[in-house]
């Protein structure tokens, strides 16, 4: 079966060099100068079509107006079409002004603005005017007067129905025009897009301290076009503890970012912040989710969660990402939005999950500070300022910043009290606890510190 390719019989391209030229000139500069005139042409047919097709609806609103005004000069009493004519004598060299600016604007091919309804109605006084006084008819019997006004508002209404069906055979030409003079963009549209974004494969790392564990959490996606659905596979990188640690430290933008509560907020910062799409920004907040809900911060860490998978979704969309993702998640229900914060909760009760596994193993690991003498049982010297005493005022200050378990323990004054309070401590606390007791003198004991990991 042969092909048809008539439809593209009227494509003039003007990037088309397959023309023929005469020796005499010189061929890229006809090139040229035929490009340009086959845009032109292009660009005056479409603003011609634009000013015709408005203009319909805006005559029709005119002739109205002026039918109004026709039926007001028939209907009113002698009096008050004097003071019309007086009012209109009064305005005529502002309307004269404004009359010129538009003939000069039309003479000169120089683009005017946009007429309002009101300004087309001073233009029509105008003309109204300067017939009257064409005719030499500006003064003399009223009703004479009344009757010539008439007569000209009823030819100016005339003119504005005989204008319709010129406008009209006007657009139906340059349509047709246009129909021979196809381009590109007449007849092709978009079939379909597809953006593939190869990731990074990078190695698997994990960060451990001794204070805080960080892990982080990429999905992984893969889209199926047929049944507009998406699978989300959770992948868990894990970062060596040789590695730099400046690579999940939270940057200026990603926290401004993480920090926005609402989606409207979210878009608009996205347009304003495109660099904030990269699966390095995603990264930092997620691994910042994490440290947020050790500090017990469950609703900020949510957030953050939240903000780091706005990134990856709009990664995995694509160049056009940012409209996808947004159109589909807008309304409240759609299968894009439940998908969506279903993958919030799911990848936030990972996080809350993990943090429990993390906060035992630190509880578990904590190093603590103990009390040795030679005599368990022995009584210690203990110093405790008197809240009644003036005098020891400074060292009641230094006392108060004790823990209040420790206060109680250094007041009963024996060694396993003060090692019962400062098991429920970490080494770093109990440390601390020592220091402010020597400052202020309340505890005198030969004794050994001990630093031991309990199991």
């Amino acid at each position: 079966m042969p092909i048809d390719y008539s439809k593209w019989n009227n494509l003039e391209l003007s990037d088309d060099s397959d023309v023929e030229v005469h020796p005499n000139i010189e061929r890229g500069t006809f090139i040229r100068l035929r490009q340009q005139k086959i845009r032109q042409d292009r660009e005056n047919r479409k603003q011609e079509l634009v000013a015709l097709e408005s203009e319909i609806p805006m005559n029709k609103e005119l002739i109205a107006q002026i039918e109004k005004m026709k039926l007001e000069i028939q209907d009113e009493s002698e009096d008050a079409f004097k003071a019309r004519l007086t009012g209109w004598a009064q305005d005529f060299s502002s309307r004269a002004k404004t009359v010129k600016e538009i003939q000069d604007a039309i003479r000169e091919g120089t683009q005017m603005k946009e007429l309002t309804m009101e300004e087309m109605i001073d233009g029509l006084i105008y003309r109204v005017q300067e017939e009257l006084l064409a005719k030499s008819k500006i003064v003399g019997n009223p009703e004479t007067l009344r009757t010539n006004v008439i007569e000209i508002l009823s030819n100016h209404i005339q003119k504005l129905l005989d204008r319709e069906p010129v406008a009209q055979t006007r657009i139906e030409e340059i349509k047709k025009e246009m129909r021979l003079h196809l381009s590109v963009d007449d007849v092709s549209h978009e079939g379909f897009t597809k953006t593939i974004i190869t990731k990074d494969n990078k190695d698997k790392k994990t960060i451990k301290t001794k204070t805080k564990t960080v892990e982080l959490l990429n999905p992984g996606y893969e889209k199926n076009e047929s049944k507009e659905s998406e699978q989300v596979t959770e992948v868990v990188e894990e970062i060596n503890e040789n590695d730099d640690e400046e690579n999940l430290e939270l940057s200026k933008e990603s926290k401004e970012f993480a920090m926005i509560k609402t989606m409207n907020k979210t878009t608009e910062y996205i347009k304003n912040n495109p660099n904030i799409i990269s699966s390095k920004n995603s990264d930092q907040i997620l691994a910042h989710a994490f440290e947020l809900q050790l500090e017990d911060k469950p609703e900020l860490a949510k957030q953050f969660v939240r903000q780091s998978l706005v990134i990856t979704y709009i990664m995995q969309m694509g160049t056009n990402g940012v409209n996808v993702f947004f159109n589909k998640i807008s309304k409240d229900g759609s299968p894009g939005s439940i998908m969506f914060y279903s993958d919030v909760d799911k990848r936030y009760n990972h996080i809350v999950e993990r943090c429990k596994v993390i906060s035992q193993e630190q509880s578990s690991n904590t190093e603590s500070i103990q009390l040795q003498t030679d005599d368990p049982n022995s009584n210690i010297k203990i110093y405790v300022p008197d809240e009644s005493n003036p005098e020891e005022s400074d060292k009641l200050e230094i006392f108060k910043q004790l823990p209040p378990d420790f206060q109680a323990a250094l007041k009963t004054g024996t060694l396993q009290a003060l090692n019962e309070s400062l098991a429920k401590v970490t080494g770093k606390e109990a440390e601390d606890i020592l220091e402010i007791c020597g400052k202020g003198g309340f505890l005198v004991v030969d004794e050994e510190i001990i630093v031991e990991k309990e199991d």
